[in-house]
């Protein structure tokens, strides 16, 4: 493959859409400001979903750096990464940024994360994952799509 091409060529990084979407739910708490949990409840299940994101998230970024694959998006991969987190999900690190993301909602007592939600599934998936599949399908073809088969997109 091409140095140039040797990536997934996704619409928008995940990090960046994340931002986004966070930026847009504080303002319209801001300025159109929903009802929510009591400040004790909504402090202590946003800290075990934020802790609980991470739990997803470090193994999984930890075995592409043990199968010394890159974890950028605008670099080629190198291998696939079948062990821990990558057992129970293909999409580990998104995972966990959504869960994080719930438990920063919540924490922060702001309903229009959890309304954005859904949405911020629906974008990682159309303009992250999909494309992601596509070049590691090319990439590795039949190990990925064994891969593909046996474990599920999301959970």
């Amino acid at each position: 493959m091409n140095a140039k091409t040797d990536h997934p060529q996704t619409k928008i990084d995940a990090p960046v859409l994340l931002a986004i979407t966070i930026l847009i739910t504080i303002v319209l708490q801001r300025f159109v400001p929903l009802p929510f949990l009591p400040s004790l409840p909504s402090r202590i299940i946003g800290a075990i979903l934020f802790i609980g994101g991470f739990s997803i998230g470090i193994p999984a970024f930890r075995g592409m750096l043990k199968a010394k694959t890159s974890a950028n998006p605008h670099r080629p991969t190198n291998a696939l990464v079948f062990e821990g987190t990558y057992r129970i999900t293909r999409n580990p690190m998104y995972l966990s940024m959504l869960v994080i993301y719930a438990g920063i909602s919540i924490f922060f007592q702001n309903p229009w994360f959890i309304v954005f939600l859904p949405i911020l599934a629906w974008l990682f998936t159309t303009w992250v994952i999909i494309p992601e599949e596509k070049y590691l399908e090319q990439k590795f073809g039949s190990d990925y799509l064994d891969f593909k088969s046996r474990v599920r997109r999301w959970i």
